[in-house]
This record gives C-alpha cells, structure tokens and sequence, in this order.
C-alpha cells in the first residue's frame, strides 16, 4: 500500500514584543518507511505505530498477539517530513534555532538536504541552529529515524572489552535485547508486565525558537524556610538558565513575580558564553505553605521569571518569560543513627519529614500508561492519579524503567498533593560508561533536573532501580568481574548521575532503590546486602508461601516495592481477545502473562484459601478465577501494608520503624495481569478498593504472634483525645455478633501505631462463646468524638475460607437511585453475611464508593460515581452483584 501525504501547519505564539518567536511544528508531517512502500500522514507529536494504525495499515497494536506481529514496524527505519515556510523577517534574527523536546530515538535531522544534527536519546531536549539553511519560503525539514532494535544490537556488538548484561529479556516477556545501550524507556523492549513495541517518533513538542540576544531555557526554584524549626516566613531562591545561541554575550533585567503576593523581585544580569545562568534570593511574606494530601492544603502560587535585555526601543528589546506554579514546602531524608531497647547500635532511620513533620508516605509505584505515550492525555492522568488520592495515597514513586513523565504529570501531582519519589531511567540492567554514553546521562540529567526540582510534588531521586541488588546479589552473572561492574556504577551513578543532580536539586537523592543509603557509601556504594531491613528501602517479593502469614514480611525502614498479581476483569480483556482466549490456560493468556510462572503462583496462593472454581464453562470458570486472582491480591497487600503500617513505632531486634508503604504497582500499561491496582483504561481492581482502606488515616489493625492478638490503632494525622476502640467477635453462619467490646484510649502522637488491645484469641472467642476459629471472624473499627472520627471497619479472619463452617449463601438484591448527576445511591440487601461482595457496572466507566467488601448486615449501601455521562436506567441494566459463594453454586 502506498500513500502519499505532506502536511503544513504553522502556528506562531510571540512571547512579547518582537525577539522570542516560537513556530510550533506540531501537526501533521509525512512519514515513510525505508524503501518508501508506506506514505501516510502522521500527527505530531506522535509515533509510528498510532500513525500506521490511524492511516489503516495496522489494527490495534494491543490486539491479541500484534505487539509480536507488528515488530516488523519498529525493525524499519521512519522518516517523518514537512514543509515550512520563513519570512524574512524572521531570518534577520540573530538566533533562529529548531528545538525538539523529544525525539525518540536515533535520528539524523536534515534542513533543505543539509545535516543539522543528530539524536540518540529520548529524554534529552535537542536544539540546532539553523540560521545558516533556512531561506526564505518555503523548507523541508526531514527526521530520519533508525530502528532502536538495530542500533541496540550493534552498539552491543561494538562494545568487546566486557559484556553489559544481561543481554535479552526473558522468553517469557516476547521482548527484545539489548535496551541497556540505548538511552530509550527501557520496558519498550518489554518488561514482566508489558509489550515490547521499541516504537520510534517525535514524542514531544518541536518548533522553531526565533531571538538576538537570550531566551530562558530553565528555572529551578526552592523554597528555603525561615529556619530549621520555624517554615514562615518563607524565601525563594530563582535560578534562570539561558540560552544564548550565537549571542557572545547579552545584558538585561531578570524579573521574579508573585502577582498574586504582591511581590517582586528583579536584577541586572550580564551573561557570557562561560556565565548562562543566574541565580536571586527573596523573601515571601504571605506565602502559605504546600502539603501533602490528608496534611493540609496544596497552595500553589504562579511564579512568572522574565528577562529583557532593555532595548532602546520597543522593536530592539529582547524579552522571554518562563511561569511555572510553584509551593512553598521543606523536605528532608532523615538518615540517622539508630539504637534498640539494649542502646545497642541498629542501624539508621530512612524516613522523610515534610514541612518538618516526621510522615509515612502511603503510595504506589508509577509505571508510564501506555506503550505510545501520545495516546496518555492529560484528562487520562487526572483520573489515575485522582484515584490514587482517592484511595487515601498521597505519594507515587516514577519507577526507573519507564520516562520522565509529562509535565502535566507533576502538574496534578502539585495541585492533588502527591509527593514524587523521582527515578532516574536506569533499570534492572549493568550499563556501559564509555564517553559518548556518560556525556549523553550527563546532559539528561541535567535537563530533566531542572525540569523538575521546582515541583512541589518532587521530594527525592534515585539514580536507577535495582541495579545495586542486582550487581551484588549476581542477577546477571557478574559475580566473577565484580570489582569492574562496581567500577562502572560509581562511574554512572555517583560521578555522572548524583553528582549532576546536586548542581542542581537541593531534594534530597538516593543511589540506588533498594539501598543502605550511608551505609552502601561507605561499602563503595554496593553494600554487601542491599536489601538489609536496618537501612534504606527495601523491595521484597515473595510468591512462595503463605501471604497471610504476615512473618515472611520483612521490618523495613522504608518499603519502597512489594505485591502480587491479578488478573484484570474480563471487561478489560473482551477490547484485546476473542471468546477462544478466555480461559486461564489458553495461548492467548500465556502470551499476556510475562511473569515465569504468574499464574502458577496465583493460583497456588488461591488454593491455600479458597477452592477453585469447577464451572464446566470455560469462559464463566476463567470469570471466577478473575474474581479470585482479584480477592487473593487484594488480601496478600491488605496484610503486607498492614503489617509496614503498624511496625511505624515499633523497633523490634533493631528492625522496624517503617515509615513508608509504596506498593507495586499502581496503573498497567495494557491489558494483562500484573501487579497493578488499577486496569489499563482506569477500572478499579479489588485491590484499589482495599487500599482505600489499608491506607485509611485511621485504621484498627490486628496481627496475631504466639495465639496473641494484639490489636493496633493507626493514624496518620490527628492526635486521638477521645477514641474508642471496638472490637466483635462474629459467627459466619449468623449477622449479629457473638460478643463486642469498647476500650476507650487516647493516643497523642500523630503518626504513630500502638497496640491497645493484647490478648490471647483463644480466651478472646471463648468469652464470644465461638465454638471453633474455623466458625467465626472479628471486625475491629475505631470511633471518637473528640476529633470526629471513624475508621473502615476491619475484618480479621480466624481461618482460610476452605476450613470455614456455617456461611450460608446470600443471595443479594439490589435497588438503584439517582442522587445527583453522575451519582448513583445503590442499596444492597442480604440474609446472610456476604464475604468479597463485588459489584461490576461493564460498559459504564466509573468507581464505587466501596467493593469487594465483607457485608455483615442486612442492608449496605454503595455508591456509583460514573465518570461519563450516565443515565439510572443504564445502570440498571449494567450493574451486577456477586459474592464468593456465587464461585461455587455457579457450575454451568
């Protein structure tokens, strides 16, 4: 098939009178193939395979077996062209230079048939100048794009002093080799939850950038507090850097405003080609400050820095603004000595204090949204990271895999209060540290540093992930060189990486997650157990044994990675798949399934606790096995998270005193199981539901040790003055509960967990008249009227849901009511207790209010808040009810 197509569209956005021009290239260009068989039109910014799928030449990449079907595109190499036409004017300026913010990857850019440059990392902003092949009229600007696969492979094969493992992917991952030597999102060549596509495109904005003498390319602000102890008044230090072209050296007026303070600061400066940035201090009376979500509010304040060289008259002045919304808060990574019970040294504490308060930071790992980033819109991150907070998270950490994420990203992370735990993209991988390489992180980091450090979302770096753990623990065979591949992570890391961060971040960095921090420095930075609970963060994944069991779990101080699998609803995987495919055996979902082992590993932690569905209906049994992967996931973090939460003020044999959660993993890239709690296009799995919960600022908590129940009360913000704890003892087979109790306490330290209820469970369900642990269960909730408080209520299971006598099947009904616009009232009714309750509204996008859930009650109500407009009578139609007996009576 051959098209042909050449696209013109130029928009021009004068910054302020005259100098800075910016022509924005975005739109539609041609793009070809190598041997010119395929022309099509295709939008920029954007990538090949949305391009090729839009003009028809491709399905939905994400269809069945196609992102192994489709390699051919990302083995070829594109071209993307246009024309654009220059005024003369325009050609007087003394600068006119072409600025891609993104081009992905290796390409050779060409004006009018000359070289201008070329790109060989998708993170780095490139700029040309093109002063000397422009002319007037019209131009052709041509990216020839190499395959990232090709040129992976034969930087591979030119580096012979040492391999740089590891080399390929697991099988298992249908993925590609080698994307450790290309500076591109490392899991574009796949990883264990996603597609391996290695597309090729111009993934962000480009435009041509007109001026004389100097534009602003950067500006970093930090709030500095009036004191350590004391926040206000704040002040803030403005760094501008420029850009000054072909200009030797240029004259103007910095100027820093808060217009909506009222303040306003400016200065004279002069820059040269060895001086191209320049740095003020103030002081901001009224400015209040930034918290994360649940502490505070998220004030931010529009900050506008601009420059102007103070022409004589209005067409020789040169002028260029940067805004950027800025918040006023103070981070600090404690780091220090610790000592046990003994005043016996236990390592060091890992926890942050924001706004000089000690927090535990609740969240989930952020892997990118999609496999093409032009198809992940802003009102698509809205949704996510809103769900995110309304889960009761307030923090994400960018894992090192993926891309520095668009600026609309830690834009709504500012305005919702996510803090950002900030990777750099360096992942599960050794890395070559030859010039060209080094020269290339270097640049990279500086850039996307500078991009970055004046969110307030931002609160800390890390160099890579796993790469540590993985040169000490031999993940790739580097055992036998050891002390090179140490070498060459000093190298990387700490000389290049770290060293370019603290140019230009004051937040605190880390070298590696997991690391001892401190520690691992003073071990040449690969401590000789990266992974110790009395440092750092940890990561810590176990699919062996019992999740239940909450001693497998490690003490960290800080646990940065850990979970589970599920698969995602069946909703989800009608988009990608064929009736044929539903079953958990078939090709299809062994193809999706890029985890050795995943549902091997899922099932056994399923049979431990449950029984397995025996439909004799494949498609209605691969249904069940959904809803349990999704019960048996939820379950393993609900008690892992548990357990990090509860040991925040405990120190036991010198291990403890976690203060942060941070799950793996939040979002999915496509539809496949994975860690993640949240399906490819924003649906909630049961785990999000849960997390709700698990991450409540209050909650009751109960783990048993010996036959001892202690019961913990959490809580993360407010002192506790007047609380009740209660606790009930409940019989599966009955909705009244055998016996409850009310201990009143108070608990002064915000931020803190202490178990006020300690006793053994056997006098516990004796005192209940419960005649076995397998007949009943406890619920433990915590209420207060001095603050007005309530806590999810908590349910503790006395025994596997095999070994459970007397539950009864419930048949649920349900009734429907429109509140108010988009939101549904749904009120549930049962006979009996209901464990898993779980309500599904396909072909409605929306979220509950609470699902999944142990209904203890006669009548539950839930709410529907439908993200699109949704009428009751839709609703009605869609919404079904099911709970976990529902598995068993279900053998057609």
């Amino acid at each position: 098939m051959r098209l042909k197509y050449l696209g013109l569209i130029i928009v021009l956005l004068v910054i302020s009178t005259r100098a800075e021009v910016k022509v924005d290239l975005g739109g539609l260009w041609a793009l070809t193939n190598a041997n010119r068989s395929i022309s099509i039109p295709a939008t920029v910014p954007g990538g090949v395979y949305t391009a090729l799928q839009t003009a028809g030449i491709i399905n939905d990449p994400y269809t069945e077996y196609n992102d192994v079907l489709y390699r051919w595109v990302a083995y070829d190499n594109w071209t993307y062209t246009r024309t654009i036409s220059v005024t003369s004017k325009q050609l007087t300026s003394k600068n006119v230079r072409l600025i891609c913010e993104g081009l992905d990857t290796i390409s050779l850019i060409t004006v009018n048939g000359k070289t201008i440059g070329r790109s060989k990392n998708m993170f780095i902003r490139y700029e040309f100048d093109l002063k000397a092949v422009l002319k007037e009229g019209n131009n052709t600007i041509s990216i020839a794009f190499q395959s990232a696969i090709t040129y992976a492979l034969d930087k591979w094969k030119a580096h012979k002093a040492y391999d740089v493992p590891p080399d390929c992917p697991p099988d298992v991952q249908h993925g590609i080799c080698h994307p450790n030597f290309i500076r591109k999102e490392q899991s574009s060549f796949a990883w264990d939850w996603g597609p391996g596509f290695a597309s090729q495109g111009i993934w962000k904005d480009i435009r041509i950038e007109t001026f004389d003498c100097a534009v602003i390319r950067d500006v970093v602000a930090t709030a500095i507090p009036f004191t350590d102890l004391h926040l206000t008044p704040w002040s803030i230090q403005v760094t501008a850097f420029f850009e000054l072209g072909a200009s030797v050296s240029c004259s103007g007026i910095l100027q820093a405003d808060f217009k909506v303070l009222n303040v306003s600061h400016s200065a004279t400066v002069k820059l040269t080609k060895q001086k191209t940035n320049f740095s003020m201090k103030f002081q901001v009376q009224k400015a209040k400050t930034w918290w994360p979500a649940g502490f505070g509010d998220q004030q931010l304040y529009q900050l506008q820095v601009s420059f102007s060289n103070g022409g004589r008259s209005s067409d020789d002045q040169d002028s260029s603004t940067k805004s950027l919304l800025f918040g006023f808060r103070r981070v600090e990574l404690v780091e220090k000595s610790v000592t046990d019970i003994k005043n016996d040294a236990a390592g060091l504490s890992f926890f942050f204090n924001i706004n000089n308060q000690r927090t535990f930071i609740k969240g989930a790992n952020w892997i990118p949204a999609d496999a093409f980033q032009e198809r992940v819109s802003r009102p698509r991150l809205e949704r996510l990271l809103q769900s995110l907070v309304d889960a009761n998270m307030h923090a994400t950490r960018v894992w090192g895999g993926g891309v520095y994420e668009q600026d609309a990203f830690y834009e709504i992370c500012d305005a919702l209060g996510i803090v950002v735990w900030q990777d750099f993209m360096f992942a599960c991988a050794m890395y070559p540290v030859d010039e060209e390489f080094l020269s290339s992180v270097k640049s990279e980091v500086i850039q996307q540093t500078r991009r970055l450090a004046s969110h307030p979302s931002i609160i800390a770096w890390s160099a890579n992930n796993e790469n540590e753990v993985a040169l000490r623990q031999n993940w790739y065979g580097t055992a036998n060189n050891f002390s090179l591949y140490q070498k060459d992570f000093v190298t990387l890391y700490i000389n290049t990486i770290l060293d370019a961060v603290r140019e230009n971040s004051k937040l605190p960095a880390v070298s590696s997650s997991p690391s001892n921090g401190p520690e691992s420095e003073a071990e040449g930075w690969v401590a000789q157990d990266p992974t110790d609970p009395h440092y750092g963060d940890v990561h810590y994944y176990n699919y062996n044994d019992d999740c239940w069991n909450t001693s497998i779990y490690p003490k960290p101080r800080f646990a940065s990675e850990y979970g589970f699998q599920s698969w995602p609803s069946l909703e989800t995987l009608r988009q990608v798949s064929k009736a044929g495919d539903w079953s958990m055996d078939s090709n299809f979902s062994m193809h999706r399934q890029h985890h050795q082992n995943g549902n091997k590993q899922m099932m056994d932690q399923i049979t431990r606790h449950f029984v397995d569905s025996t439909s004799r209906n494949t498609t209605q049994r691969f249904m069940n096995r959904i809803y349990l992967t999704q019960i048996s996931q939820a379950l393993c973090y609900k008690y892992e998270t548990e357990h990090y939460r509860r040991l925040q003020s405990t120190l036991i044999d010198g291990e403890g005193m976690t203060m942060g959660a941070v799950y793996w993993q939040l979002n999915d890239i496509w539809q496949a199981p994975s860690w993640a709690s949240i399906e490819y296009q924003g649906k909630w799995k049961m785990l999000h539901y849960y997390a709700k919960d698990f991450f409540a600022p209050l909650l009751a908590s109960g783990v048993e040790n010996n036959d001892v129940l202690s019961v913990y009360v959490i809580t993360d913000v407010h002192p506790i003055l007047n609380g009740t704890l209660n606790i009930s003892v409940w019989s599966w087979a009955s909705q009244t509960p055998l016996k409850s109790w009310q201990f009143p306490f108070k608990q002064h330290v915000r931020q803190s967990a202490v178990a006020y209820y300690v006793r053994k469970t056997a006098d516990i369900l004796s005192e209940a008249n419960c005649p076995k642990r397998e007949a009943c269960f406890l619920t433990f909730q915590v209420t207060g009227i001095t603050p007005s408080l309530t806590s999810p209520l908590n349910p503790y299971f006395l025994t596997s849901f095999i070994k459970a006598v007397g539950l009864k099947q419930p048949k649920i009904a349900h009734s429907v009511l429109q509140i108010e616009g988009d939101t549904f009232s749904i009120q549930l009714s049962s006979p009996a207790i209901a464990p898993f309750v779980w309500l599904e509204a396909p072909g409605l996008q929306g979220r509950f209010s609470d699902n999944g859930f142990l209904m203890v009650e006669e009548s539950h109500t839930v709410e529907f808040y439908a993200w699109t407009s949704t009428t009751l009578e839709e609703l009605k139609q869609s919404l079904a009810v099911k709970s976990l007996l529902d598995v068993y009576n279900d053998e057609e």
